[in-house]
Formats: structure tokens, sequence, C-alpha cells
């Protein structure tokens, strides 16, 4: 029993929530919002954020799945249907970059918005995205994108155990340099290319995860370890509880790709009432937008106004609806570029 499409697209809705409570409330707290709640001396705003630390890796995780399902579904025709699905995101990047980082940073004359005509080319290309913090996975998906089929034809072709190894040690190697080897080189070109084979192999592992659970079947054989409990929910809401005290006890995020992996197939376990399902269904429409737009919101042009609000429930349902309204206008203005080319 794969992971439905509906499934898939919902797992990418609460990546995507999950990354905005991460970087509203994975932060020091005073002078910037009143916690409702402490345990110990931290916020349980804080200990829920942090747990939120493996939006990345679900996202890479529903990103490799689907693309493996593409792959396998349609095999002669991926790479050109790679180039496609790239250049519908880059034109949907290209909205957002030019609408906020030029558009708004030049009538807010923000510093550094747009900037520099070298940096604004390199932000248009997707080399170096630094109007955005959360954009740097952008340039991370778009060379998945165009190196999986690689990787899914190692999948098809050597043993998944011995492979499954060498990409849990790419991982380590990539979270190693990309955590506490961050500056290597002088060279800004050397730079570059330490930072992004750092956060590219430090996010395989991931991807992967995705296309493993596919090929595989996990969602089947985790499935049947629940089919039978009569209180199913409880259950697997008490053990995302136990993910979120187990990442509070252990808070490197190393731990990140498996308290991911875990969430993800607890929640497809569970039976969501209709307003619930209809709600993320929603949201998972404007997921791409919310995340390439949250932190021009709570961070580069609007924090107070966002963090004004107070109080951290108030705060995250007030950026989600500033994201949710630009994004209406974002997809309109793209359908009509897509209808055209």
């Amino acid at each position: 029993m794969a992971i439905t499409v509906q499934k898939n697209n919902q797992l990418k809705a609460i990546a995507i929530l999950m990354m905005l409570c991460l970087h509203l409330f994975n932060r020091d707290y005073k002078g910037l919002f009143q916690p409702l709640v402490f345990v110990g001396s931290q916020p349980l705003s804080y200990y829920i954020s942090l747990f939120c630390d493996a939006c990345v890796p679900m996202f890479a995780f529903v990103s490799g799945y689907g693309l493996y399902f593409k792959f396998v579904q349609k095999t002669q025709t991926y790479k050109k249907d790679n180039f496609v699905r790239v250049k519908k995101l880059y034109i949907n990047y290209w909205i957002i970059l030019f609408l906020f980082a030029v558009l708004l940073g030049s009538v807010l004359n923000k510093e550094g918005y747009p900037g520099s005509f070298t940096k604004l080319v390199l932000n248009i290309s997707g080399l170096d995205p630094s109007y955005n913090g959360a954009w740097w996975f952008f340039t991370i998906y778009v060379l998945f994108v165009f190196t999986s089929s690689f990787w899914f034809q190692m999948l098809d072709k050597i043993n998944p155990y011995g492979y499954f190894i060498v990409l849990l040690i790419i991982y380590l190697a990539g979270f190693y340099f990309r955590i506490y080897k961050t500056y290597l080189f002088a060279n800004n070109i050397l730079s570059w290319f330490h930072r992004e084979s750092a956060l590219y192999l430090c996010t395989l592992f991931q991807f992967m995860l995705g296309a493993f659970a596919l090929k595989y079947d996990w969602n089947k054989k985790i499935s049947i370890l629940f089919q039978n409990l009569k209180l199913k929910n409880l259950v697997v809401v008490i053990l995302m509880g136990v993910l979120v005290v187990f990442h509070a006890l252990v808070p490197n995020f190393i731990v990140a790709p498996f308290t991911a992996l875990a969430f993800i197939f607890l929640f497809v376990q569970l039976d969501l009432p209709n307003f619930i399902e209809t709600t993320i269904d929603f949201v998972s429409k404007h997921s791409t937008n919310m995340w390439l737009i949250h932190m021009f919101f709570y961070l580069i042009f609007f924090q107070e106004f966002v963090y004004g609000f107070r109080y951290a429930p108030v705060i995250f349902f007030v950026l989600v609806t500033m994201c949710i309204a630009s994004s209406y206008i974002v997809s309109f203005i793209n359908d009509k570029i897509q209808k055209r080319i």
C-alpha cells in the first residue's frame, strides 16, 4: 500500500507548516513574543519548534518519493519531464523574487533589496539565492531533480542494504561539513561549492529515503502494525509526542531525518476528520509559495508587525494567513504566464 498522492501532498503541507513554526519560535523569545506555557526554563513553543526541524527531511522525503514514482512510471521521458518541472518551478520562483525582493524591497527601501546587479543575477539563476534564507533548498531541489535519475538507477541495480549504508555515511559526512566545517575556503567560488555540496550531501539521504520507501513499500509493512489497534489514532498521537520528547532530550538536529521518517509513517496511519483533511489539502495547494514567501514577512520586511501579535498561536496564524493571501496573488500571475508559454 503506497502513500497516496493526497497523503503525499498533505505531508508536504505539514512540512511547510513545521518550517514556519521552526523559523518563528526556535529562537530567543525575549523581546519578540510572550510564551504562554513553559517547560522548565524554556517555552513549550521552543520544544515544538525544535521538533519541527524535521521539516526539510520531510520535504526531501516527499520529493524523493514523488520523483521516484515518476521515474518508475515514465522512465523514458523522465529527464525531459524534469526540465518542464524545473521550468515551472523557476517561473513561480521568479514571480516571488520580483514581487518581494525587487518590487517590495524597492518600495520599502530595504538595504540589499534588490541590491547589486551581480546579486540580482545570482538570485535569478538560483545559484546563490541570498534574498531569502529559506531559498537554499531551491538550489538543492533543482540539483536533486537533475541528478535523481542517477541515484534512482543505483537503487534499482545494487544491494539496497549496502546502498542505504553508503547514503547514511554520505549524510554524516555532509552534516559534518555543513555544521562543523562551515568555512574552509576564502575564495568565494570554492566557498560556494563547499556550501552547496555540504547541503546537497546532507539532504540526499532523506531524499532517497522517499525512494526506498516507495520501492520497498515501507508504508504497507508499517501499516500492518497498526491495522488492528482499537485506539489507533490515540496511539499514533502518543508516539508523536514521544518523538517530540526524544528530540527535546537529543536537541542536535542530526537526528532530524530519523524523527521525520518516524513522523511521516505515523501521520499516514491517522484517520483524520474530514474538516482537518480539507484544511490540510487546502494548505497543500499553497505550500510551495509559503516556503518561498514566509521569511519575507516574519524576518526581512515585517518582523515587528508579525511578532507584534505577542502570542505564539496568534503569530503563527497571522503568518500563515499572510502567506496564503500572497500565494493567491502569486498563483494568479503564475497561471497567466503558464498559459502563454
